[in-house]
């Protein structure tokens, strides 16, 4: 199969690419991707057992999901309207283009939510679920390239274990300070 006709393929149809999403939303996108994470991942690894053991840590990720999500889209919907755009179809793009802040909380809900079941145990579940919030964060070169640019793929690799260990200091700062 070609990569044209794959990409033209019914599964592939939702998928935005560079060449159908103007810049700007394309930005939008990769700042709600890198600021879903960095914050889903700091909520995930400021949990303790017992949260986890008793669903608390599944409120602290969901609420963190819902603030962030909606915070996204204010502050890109405000942005939006003082740079001369309608508010209506900004609220539209920016309720969809703010989605990547909900999917990088489905692993720590689903695993925080299974853990505390009780299988797997809570480190075990905590410990995934920030693994693969930091691997999400270190494909973002990939995604970029996907979406905004066509960058190397050696750079695109790079660029995203960057953003993953600048990710990974922001939270331990975080949960230094905080906790």
């Amino acid at each position: 199969m070609t990569m044209g006709r794959l990409l033209r393929h019914p599964i592939h149809a939702a998928v935005a690419t560079r060449d159908d999403l103007e810049p700007l939303r394309a930005d939008n996108r990769m700042s709600a991707y890198v600021y879903g994470d960095i914050l889903v991942l700091a909520a995930t690894a400021g949990v303790d057992d017992t949260a986890i053991r008793s669903g608390e840590a599944l409120l602290v990720v969901v609420g963190t999901i819902v603030s962030t999500y909606v915070a996204h889209v204010v502050a890109d919907v405000v942005g939006a309207v003082f740079g001369g755009r309608e508010v209506w179809p900004a609220l539209r793009h920016e309720l969809r283009d703010s989605v990547p802040i909900v999917s990088a909380g489905v692993p720590p809900v689903v695993l925080f939510g299974a853990a505390m079941l009780g299988w797997p145990s809570p480190e075990w579940a905590q410990a995934v679920a920030s693994g693969l919030l930091v691997a999400r964060l270190a494909t973002i070169g990939v995604v970029y390239h996907h979406l905004k640019a066509p960058i190397g793929w050696a750079r695109a690799v790079w660029f995203g274990l960057a953003v993953a260990g600048v990710a990974a200091v922001a939270v331990a700062v975080k949960l230094v300070l905080t906790h």
